[in-house]
């Protein structure tokens, strides 16, 4: 019979398992001109990302102190912070898995920095500049549109960019093109008929490519979820508990392991492969 603990963290893991599959699947709709779609997406993101972290600290807790979980205050430390705890987790995969790259690359810190900003105050950008005397905090979007142009710059190949460069070229000629809209950039400058265009094919061309840069990001910590299991049950048996005290929680996370072809082609996210 499963206990209290076993349950609890199953239910934590699905819930962080929904969050970033539905936050994947959510990047995958945005659009451009539908700014609330990016909000969506970072809403899940960031929650999923946070209960995922912090389910891999508690269970290393678990196996440092003899299955002893930590305090409120001990977890309570990291608040919202997903940058810091994110960096105590690698560093337990250094630990278990030292063969696996725990090091975020120039794209991926992007991703984690803006997510983490937005789970402790950004989220609230929008509301907190509608009232007055709310302490500055960074409008996310404009950190997105870095996020994209860093992986249009890294994943789009130069073919890809000339062929995109003449069909762009093609299509302001025959639509006389050359004139500014009313609508603002991620970035909240206006933009021209041109830039537009422009941002809408990368919007939907490279957010593929940043779906892949999350999941691959991800991906040790599938491993490294199967070895604290297998540290847990260790101490386990040694201790003669028979009723586990943690789930195989990376079966709920096994979306982590997609292979890159497949993640860029991917619509809709769950736990499932």
């Amino acid at each position: 019979m499963f206990g209290e603990s076993f349950d609890q963290l199953m239910v934590e893991s699905y819930l962080a398992s929904s969050s970033l599959g539905g936050g994947l699947t959510a990047l995958g709709k945005c659009r451009y001109h539908d700014r609330g779609s990016f909000y969506s997406s970072f809403f899940q993101l960031s929650i999923g990302l946070e209960r995922l972290f912090k389910i891999i600290f508690i269970i290393n807790h678990m196996v440092e102190n003899d299955l002893d979980k930590p305090d409120y205050k001990t977890l309570k430390k990291f608040s919202h912070n997903i940058s810091d705890i994110h960096k105590h987790c690698a560093a337990y995969g250094s630990k278990f898995l030292p063969n696996f790259n725990w090091e975020l690359n120039w794209q991926q810190n992007l991703i984690i920095t803006l997510l983490s900003e937005f789970a402790e105050a950004s989220r609230y950008y929008n509301m907190d500049k509608m009232v007055k005397g709310k302490k500055e905090t960074n409008d996310p979007l404009p950190q997105w549109n870095e996020v994209i142009n860093s992986c249009f710059r890294k994943h789009i190949s130069e073919k890809k960019k000339q062929k995109f460069e003449t069909e762009l070229n093609v299509w302001a000629e025959k639509n006389h093109a050359f004139n500014y809209t009313w609508n603002k950039g991620l970035d909240g400058h206006l933009l021209s008929q041109i830039d537009e265009y422009i941002l809408n094919w990368k919007v939907i061309h490279v957010t593929p490519y940043i779906t892949f840069e999350i999941v691959s990001m991800l991906e040790p910590y599938y491993h490294l979820m199967i070895e604290l299991k297998n540290a847990v049950d260790e101490i386990e048996h040694f201790k003669g508990i028979r009723d586990p005290l943690v789930p195989y929680i990376h079966e709920i996370f096994v979306f982590f392991l997609v292979p890159k072809h497949l993640a860029l082609r991917r619509k809709i996210w769950s736990h499932r492969y």
